[in-house]
């Protein structure tokens, strides 16, 4: 086995048991100490260690064989990666400790999918004269695919403790995570970041697209076009926010939705444009 697929297994099952201890980790707390005092424990050093264990195997996947993975699964490896990085650094700078809970498994289910579920659309990465302006699409729309994960993991968290804060039930929430308003800048820190990456991704595809307009074909328009949509969801979230001042927790629910847009055009269109071009014999598309 080719170093690029050892280190990617590795990091699919690191992400994959990051995931379970996460769960006991919360489950147990330290020497089980009440849910309101929660500290990190044993388990929970555990988790994280396989956690950033996982995110370094991926990386290095993408280090050690970046031609030797298909195309599907280099966007894969680079999405769970920026998430996995992502997701370290809210938990050191931010201590956001229970982030964890919610991005390895959803590193783990986009590795899963992009492998194992959706039939790839393109065997290889494609050649050098080309590489660089893919990228300049690729890279920013995976971070900006990143910084929403993120925005989405902080929503639910902030959205469970404004609710635990309106019904009083103060001793259950955990000490192991940042007080709201710290909750709500990091919030629109992540929507502004993804926000920003998603709109150089939209362009640079755009341009692609014109370069390369003979060859793309209606499956990739559609995706363009959900695509845009997307964009459209996070500015509209945007301006409600600094705008027109809408609550903190409209826009919270709102990352939530623009998540689920996300993961269509991720999972959703990438697998059903896939399955149409085998019945189709390519017509759809590259």
């Amino acid at each position: 086995m080719k170093a690029a697929h050892l280190l990617s297994n590795l990091g699919l099952l690191g992400f994959a048991l990051a995931s379970v201890v996460f769960l006991v980790a919360q489950q147990v707390g330290e020497r089980g100490a009440p849910e309101s005092g929660r500290r990190e424990g044993p388990y929970a050093a555990v988790a994280l260690g396989l956690f950033v264990a996982a995110s370094l195997a991926v990386t290095g996947a993408l280090a050690a064989g970046f031609r030797e993975v298909g195309f599907a699964d280099v966007t894969s490896l680079l999405l769970a990666g920026s998430i996995g990085w992502l997701a370290i650094l809210a938990h050191t700078v931010f201590k956001m400790r229970l982030i964890g809970a919610f991005v390895a498994p959803l590193s783990t289910l986009i590795l899963l999918i992009r492998w194992f579920v959706a039939p790839a659309r393109m065997t290889a990465v494609p050649e050098a004269k080309t590489n660089v302006l893919l990228a300049m699409h690729v890279i920013p729309a995976v971070l900006g695919q990143a910084f929403a994960i993120i925005a989405c993991a902080v929503s639910v968290v902030f959205l469970w403790q404004q609710s635990l804060l309106k019904k009083k039930l103060l001793d259950q929430i955990p000490k192991n995570i940042p007080a709201i308003d710290k909750l709500e800048r990091i919030l629109m820190l992540s929507l502004w970041c993804g926000f920003l990456f998603i709109t150089i991704g939209l362009l640079s595809g755009a341009l692609y697209a014109q370069l390369n307009a003979p060859a793309l074909g209606f499956a990739l328009q559609l995706k363009a076009i959900w695509a845009t949509g997307v964009w459209l969801w996070y500015l509209v979230t945007l301006l409600a926010r600094n705008a027109f001042n809408w609550p903190s927790k409209r826009v919270a629910q709102m990352s939530l939705g623009g998540f689920v847009l996300l993961a269509i055009t991720y999972f959703g269109m990438g697998f059903f444009t896939a399955v149409a071009d085998v019945a189709t014999g390519g017509a759809l598309g590259p």
